[in-house]
């Protein structure tokens, strides 16, 4: 940019600090001001931090999913473990009685009195469920053996759970070495035997059979099953 004298108005060269003309001191040269840079607006962080709130929220949530997922998974695995454990206890899955139903054909009246220890007079088969036997002095007196051919190890097993549940303690007197399972009931009241799929019970009730005898009945029933 040219300079001019600020006395006399003559044109003088670039620096000069004295008029060629009228000699006159020139003042020093004002550095051109410099334009500040255009102030940059902040990045806006309101749409960055919505962002962040959203994939942390979407994040909770599929995590309490996962967490349910699994819940579920595991109680149902729970469940279907329990289920199987229980069925198990109670027999569901006994060997089935494939063989012929006749009650009485299971203990004869010879096995029968010599269990007994006194002679048993006759039987009388009702249906294919029961054989009565009649013993004691001209057959006055009567036992009856009961045959559940079938779910016989579910049955034997909720009556000894109920029973069992009801008293808070375990009242049956198991019986080793007669069928796959065998129990006295509370006060001598029958004995049930369980071979396979089936039981059998015998009925003590007001009878004047001993558990003993009953014991030795079952063991040759449980030989034919």
């Amino acid at each position: 940019m040219a300079a001019f004298c600020v006395s006399c108005g003559t044109p003088l060269t670039e620096g000069a600090k004295f008029c060629s003309k009228c000699g006159a001191t020139q003042p020093a040269a004002q550095p051109s001001p410099v334009s500040a840079p255009a102030a940059v607006p902040p990045a806006s962080q309101g749409s960055g931090t919505a962002v962040k709130i959203i994939v942390g929220i979407l994040g909770f949530f599929v995590f309490l999913s996962l967490i349910a997922a699994g819940s579920c998974f595991y109680i149902g695995y729970r469940i279907k473990q329990r289920a199987s454990a229980f069925t198990k206890s109670i027999g569901a899955d006994a060997r089935p009685y494939t063989g012929r139903r006749q009650p009485c054909a299971m203990l004869s009246t010879v096995e029968a009195s010599e269990a007994l220890g006194q002679p048993v007079a006759s039987v009388e088969q009702r249906g294919t469920t029961v054989c009565e036997y009649a013993y004691g002095p001209g057959g006055s007196q009567h036992f009856d053996v009961d045959y559940t051919w079938e779910g016989g190890a579910m049955t034997m097993g909720i009556a000894h759970g109920a029973m069992k549940h009801v008293a808070g303690m375990d009242t049956f007197r198991q019986v080793d070495g007669v069928g796959d399972e065998t129990y006295i009931a509370p006060g001598n009241s029958a004995l049930m035997m369980r071979k396979g799929d089936v039981m059998v019970n015998i009925d003590l009730r007001a009878t004047g059979i001993r558990p003993e005898a009953a014991e030795k009945m079952a063991r040759m029933i449980a030989d034919r099953l």
